[in-house]
């Protein structure tokens, strides 16, 4: 009887995709639509609260006014409050959505959305809160559970992920939060659907959610499993069928370059808009999956999604099709006239080695600055910290501990005493800022950043004039992390170069005091770069080391990536101006 039962709900796991599209189609519209209507009045509203502090963003370099001034905690509260309707319109109704799709009833949109906000006030309390924060910030994270548009692509950034893969006592720490965290998401994946479709509180949701997965865990990863086996299939057979093949026989056939180019910026212009679309089925489908299953586990029975009658389907992708083939048609013809603009053979990003040398040199030393120049870098980037007796040395940590052995920190010794330490068991002694300008001048930009305890404005009034009496105002650019000290440099000395290094920001960065606007890989997208270009300023991305992130953003519009692995970015370099006319437009399309 169990295997009767098992073939039937396999049977009755069908969706009928395609009658539902245009209704799927329909929902996406309008939510995102309301969406885009609610992140445009926040962005006012968190905007105008930011400039009445005097500024212009909120970034990771100058965050400490949320609890100083009156203005940071009603942002705090409007992040909540707009992460509690975000979830509210974005997920809510495509599970209100999923549950009347089971019972093959029909809903205005708006009446959707109407019984998810009435729904809301369910979550205003610290269960609601903790199960919106995990949708917001964890589950894309660890890629389990239901998630947002608004934080589907967050990550953790890579500068802080370095750190946790190179200790090994971060690196067990984090796999043991990443699988608790995991665990949380699959344990609790149904407490949506219990509050939503049966009207539960948080917590009853919560305990019926974890019950029916202890119960039917091993089904339920089974059918995620084939679900996403699917997709994958799906998405090979598609670029099979659709970029790969058509892109083969074009490069058989003898065209004049213009027409080759037309076809194949065709191809991928279309396979990409295409893409795009279906993209828009993706979660609710899979929402709609999750909810038949709560339904199954809930109700011990097989439960089907009727199919529904829709009146001029066809019409509807003809109508599609009317604008989408001739936009692809033009905007190809428009790039193929373009294509060297759009599609350029030269790399202009420069490079900037990491700790004087990066990987070619011992960390943060003259000799590694030497090597920076030998492999043509067009920058190198130092950290300076301040003795005890005031003067200014090269190391990046807190301690001198990695770098010498000596468990002491800059500031609590004397420069003589420094200068008896050698470098990772090396013949390099510790450089102070004078030497390294020094090694530098004529020979390469120096980025100097302020870095530790001892970065304040004293180090400003320093580093500025060290640089004066040494003639390198033109080669030497002053940065940090912390902004405060970027934006009294810009307003106190207006001539000296400054670069502001941000890993998180909100707001309009690209209005922030400095010369050069430092992006973390994650938040350096290629709208925030075209922002920064917009306000005259340049951009310098920190620290992209595998050759997929060098080759990524030397394609980019970015200025200059800083980096460890310089050798490897002039291989890259050297690699990518020799793509022909195909695998220029391959990387413009998937950078």
């Amino acid at each position: 009887m169990a295997k009767t039962e098992n073939r039937k709900d396999k049977i009755k796991m069908k969706i009928p995709v395609f009658s539902l599209a245009p209704e799927i189609l329909k929902y996406q519209i309008v939510t995102k639509i309301a969406l885009a209507v609610l992140l445009a009045t926040v962005r006012q509203i968190a905007l105008a609260l930011l400039h009445s502090t005097g500024r212009v963003a909120l970034s990771s370099g100058d965050y400490k006014f949320l609890f100083t001034t009156w203005q940071g905690p009603l942002i705090i509260i409007l992040f909540l409050t707009v992460s509690f309707f975000y979830v509210c319109i974005d997920l809510n109704v495509k599970i209100l959505y999923s549950g009347n799709a089971l019972e093959g009833v029909s809903e205005p949109v708006w009446h959707t959305i109407q019984r998810a906000m009435k729904a809301l006030p369910k979550f205003f309390n610290i269960h609601g809160l903790g199960v919106v924060l995990y949708i917001i910030l964890i589950s894309p994270i660890v890629s389990m559970g239901l998630n947002v548009s608004l934080t589907k692509n967050l990550k953790i950034p890579n500068f802080i992920t370095s750190v946790i893969d190179a200790t090994p006592l971060y690196h067990a720490i984090y796999i043991v939060l990443i699988f608790i965290f995991t665990a949380i998401g699959i344990f609790h994946i149904f407490v949506l659907h219990g509050v939503l479709l049966d009207e539960l509180s948080i917590r009853q949701s919560r305990k019926q959610s974890s019950f029916l997965i202890r119960k039917r865990w091993k089904n339920f990863m089974w059918e995620n499993i084939k679900y996403f086996l699917k997709m994958a299939a799906l998405a090979v057979l598609g670029v099979t069928l659709f970029l790969v093949l058509p892109l083969t026989v074009l490069e058989s056939l003898s065209l004049e370059i213009f027409t080759k180019r037309f076809l194949t910026i065709l191809i991928f212009l279309s396979g990409v808009s295409a893409s795009g679309f279906i993209s828009l089925f993706i979660t609710p489908l899979y929402v709609l999956r999750v909810t038949r299953l709560y339904r199954v586990y809930l109700e011990g029975r097989p439960v089907s999604v009727p199919a529904r009658r829709v009146r001029k389907k066809y019409l509807l992708f003809l109508g599609i099709c009317a604008i989408w083939i001739p936009s692809c048609v033009a905007l190809s013809s428009l790039s193929a006239q373009n294509f060297d603009i759009l599609f350029p053979a030269e790399i202009t990003t420069r490079i900037i080695a990491h700790r004087a040398g990066g990987n070619e040199g011992t960390e943060n030393t003259v000799s590694g600055l030497n090597a920076a120049v030998d492999l043509g870098a067009f920058g190198s980037e130092i950290d300076i910290q301040r003795t005890s007796d005031g003067y200014y040395i090269v190391n990046h940590d807190s301690t001198f501990s990695r770098t010498t052995g000596k468990k002491r920190a800059p500031s609590n010794m004397t420069l003589s005493e420094i200068k008896k330490l050698r470098v990772q068991n090396s013949d390099d002694p510790v450089a102070t800022l004078e030497e390294m300008l020094e090694a530098s001048k004529d020979r390469i930009v120096l980025f100097i950043e302020l870095k530790g305890a001892t970065a304040d404005r004293q180090m400003c009034d320093d580093a500025v004039k060290i640089i004066r009496d040494m003639d390198m105002t033109e080669q030497a650019v002053l940065i940090s992390l912390k902004y405060d000290l970027i934006d009294y440099i810009e307003s106190v000395y207006p001539e000296i170069q400054t670069g502001y290094l941000t890993f998180l920001s909100y707001g309009d960065t690209m209005r922030l005091s400095c010369d050069y606007l430092g992006l973390e890989e994650e938040s350096a997208t290629g709208s925030a770069i075209n922002a920064v270009h917009n306000q005259g300023k340049k951009v310098m991305v920190w620290t992209p080391n595998t050759t997929s992130a060098q080759e990524h953003f030397l394609i980019s519009a970015a200025d200059a990536i800083i980096t460890d692995n310089i050798r490897q970015a002039n291989e890259r370099i050297e690699t990518l101006e020799k793509r022909n006319d195909l695998e220029r437009i391959l990387s413009k399309f998937f950078k």
